[in-house]
């Protein structure tokens, strides 16, 4: 066992305060990390400004913040801003959403992890929480108004200059109120490479947006949607990769579950279970869980755990009425295999 940890942060206020206080608090190894990833002469700055002035312009003053904070160029807290950037491969996740709940494990590397789980109420747009993704993105998130959105990475084979998927979730959260809002929010944006992203809603408005940057199909199930990390549409099959039995095995576990019928505190439970193929170790290979989140659309609660670790209970009524958390941190282990 390893020792494992993630901060949480929390921040209200105008973008670009919001912006610079996460710089202040942020750790400079976050930036040669994605400096590795990509030169940040590559990056598209008249892209990403035409991005996101037209869709959240607040997002590019909390990116000045940053930069201010952490007295870098913006060009380099572009990195952060999520577009014309590469993803990185691999990554597993599996959830599914209802009108009850929408719940997900996270897996991936520790190597290349924010370890941070961020609640921000900006002026400018709705407060949110979720774990961060590139700094500014999110992995998965819930907005004020009960927008739940999650990602699952698909495929890298058909690319173009456009968004990271976990920059798209940051903007569903601070810009739309509900499902439908999210849908034609995806269907506006450019997007690099092919996700699923699993959305629900307060009003019980469920889906699955199966995406490439070409082409977009909704999924939709009147009773509960499971999603990993393939299209199930036939029309998008062929944007799978060439080896998805670990994600079909995820998905067909799902399938014969029962959760339909499970409380919320169960099927969290399920997804942190290693005995089940939902909870992977391998995280020398990409593919470990590193953190299970949850939403409760009806109590408006949030739960969330690393591996090995307590589980954290939101209220985010009450946080977004102005109560903090006293919490600052989340520990665990992590069981290399």
């Amino acid at each position: 066992m390893i020792p494992f940890k993630i901060s949480i942060e929390q921040y209200r206020g105008t973008s670009y305060n919001i912006g610079y206080f996460q710089g202040k608090h942020m750790n400079k190894s976050l930036i040669e990390m994605f400096s590795k990833i990509v030169n940040e002469d590559e990056i598209d700055l008249a892209g990403l400004n035409n991005i996101y002035s037209l869709h959240a312009p607040h997002l590019i003053e909390e990116l000045h913040g940053i930069a201010d904070a952490m007295d870098i160029p913006f060009k380099k807290a572009a990195l952060f801003g999520g577009y014309g950037t590469p993803e990185i491969q691999g990554m597993g996740c599996s959830s599914i959403v209802d009108s009850k709940m929408l719940v997900r494990n996270y897996d991936f590397s520790p190597e290349v992890y924010d370890a941070r789980l961020v609640l921000v109420q900006p002026n400018e747009g709705y407060a949110s929480v979720g774990h961060s993704l590139h700094v500014m993105g999110r992995t998965e998130g819930v907005n004020e108004k009960g927008l739940a959105v999650a990602l699952h990475f698909v495929n890298s084979k058909e690319t173009q200059n456009g968004l990271t998927a976990g920059s798209v979730i940051r903007i569903l959260l601070d810009t739309c109120k509900n499902t439908e809002e999210a849908v034609n929010m995806i269907k506006q944006l450019p997007h690099s490479w092919s996700y699923n992203f699993s959305i629900g809603d307060s009003e019980g408005n469920t889906v699955v947006v199966e995406e490439s940057p070409f082409d977009i199909k909704v999924r939709k199930d009147e009773n509960i949607l499971f999603c990993t990390n393939h299209f199930q549409r036939e029309e998008m099959s062929r944007l799978n990769r060439e080896h998805i039995e670990g994600t079909q095995e995820r998905l067909n576990y799902l399938s014969r579950s029962n959760l339909r019928n499970k409380s919320a505190q169960r099927t969290f439970n399920t997804f942190r279970d290693a005995a089940t193929p939902l909870y992977n170790e391998a995280y020398s290979e990409f593919f470990g869980t590193l953190h299970t989140f949850a939403y409760l659309f009806e109590e408006h609660k949030i739960l969330t755990a690393i591996p090995n670790g307590d589980i954290l209970e939101i209220d985010f009524k009450e946080w977004v009425r102005g109560r903090n958390l006293t919490q600052n941190e989340l520990t665990g282990n992590l069981n290399y295999s």
